[in-house]
């Protein structure tokens, strides 16, 4: 099963969380003029990453690193070749490389591609399914909070920051999966930005009340929300939510909202599923939607799709559909 885009439109960071919550194993494509990224992922979480720019030989990767010598990277390779094992297999029972190392290194391998797509405009993406044989091959496995977490600290203009977090105005809250893996990486500044996220305070008074210059609490606020720690509180009215929905989903054609939906678990059958496709295909105008998002409430208010849609609305996996659930759960949820 395939699912391509723009990364204008799905934001990298919500794509790979929703591929992790999903727990997908395949691979993800990222397209630039100069550059392609591909990440590679077994059961939702990064087994390795490459670039096209870069050389992505494991072999001359370490030795270039200064982690081995040529002459230990031939005798390993013949080996490799001989006992038909993997490369890194070979260099870690041979001794030249401890385990510990080589999943250092390839972690600092998979976060530098995530910084990349992280720092440029857009992209196009594409993932599919596809099953990979990791038997006698090293078993690392890359969590993707701790990978954004690290990426997303990596940026350094402000910019670029003003540009991947809301308005000053803006209220932002604290994620449901708080909790989840990665917590325990917090850095400390980040810990303070996230004290004071009550739901209620706008990121101006959160930078404030933080005693941190605006750099610092923007890095920390951005490595937040990258994480999906935490979110934009949707306070905006039903006609701001329906022109903010009509945008978004013109930039999606159809085809893509529904394999958006497959990778989302929302079954073929279901009620939400039903009432999800019929919204979009109403979404020309504020009012048709708004029709639309009336019609649906009805039919799935007493159905099993309203539980379904609100765990939706609580996950927030996809950005371009977060104002039309967040249409309908109101919808649904109207006295």
């Amino acid at each position: 099963m395939s699912l391509m885009g723009n990364l204008k439109i799905f934001a990298f960071n919500s794509l790979l969380r929703m591929l992790t919550y999903t727990q997908r194993t395949g691979k993800l494509i990222i397209r630039f003029e100069i550059n392609t990224i591909q990440i590679f992922l077994f059961e939702g979480n990064i087994v390795y990453a490459t670039e096209t720019i870069k050389n992505n030989r494991l072999g001359e990767l370490l030795k270039e690193s200064g982690y081995i010598s040529q002459p230990v990277l031939d005798e390993c390779l013949t080996l490799s070749l001989k006992k038909k094992q993997r490369l890194g297999k070979i260099l870690v029972q041979q001794g030249y490389v401890t385990l510990e190392k080589l999943n250092t290194f390839l972690l600092k391998q998979a976060e530098n591609a995530a910084y990349n797509v992280l720092l440029q405009e857009g992209g196009e993406f594409e993932f599919n399914d596809a099953q990979f044989d990791l038997s006698g091959a090293i078993e690392y496995k890359l969590a993707v909070t701790h990978i954004l977490l690290e990426a997303s600290r990596r940026i350094d203009d402000i910019g670029v920051l003003k540009k991947r977090i809301p308005g000053e105005a803006s209220v932002v809250e604290i994620a449901a999966d708080i909790f989840g893996p990665g917590e325990k990486r917090l850095r400390s500044n980040e810990k303070t930005i996230l004290s004071l996220i009550n739901g209620k305070t706008t990121i101006r008074q959160i930078f404030d009340k933080s005693g941190l210059d605006d750099f610092t609490a923007y890095k920390c606020l951005y490595s937040l929300m990258s994480s999906g720690k935490v979110q934009r509180r949707i306070s905006m009215t039903t006609a701001e939510l329906a022109a903010e929905a009509v945008e978004k989903l013109r930039a999606i054609d159809f085809r893509q909202f529904m394999k958006t939906l497959d990778h989302l678990g929302v079954t073929r059958s279901s009620r939400l599923r039903v009432a999800l496709a019929r919204i979009f295909r109403e979404a020309g105008s504020e009012k048709q939607i708004r029709g639309a998002v009336k019609q649906e409430a009805i039919n799935i208010k007493q159905s099993e799709g309203a539980a379904d849609l609100g765990k939706l609305r609580e996950e927030r996996l996809v950005p371009y559909m977060e104002e039309m659930i967040e249409l309908l759960w109101r919808s649904v949820n109207a006295q």
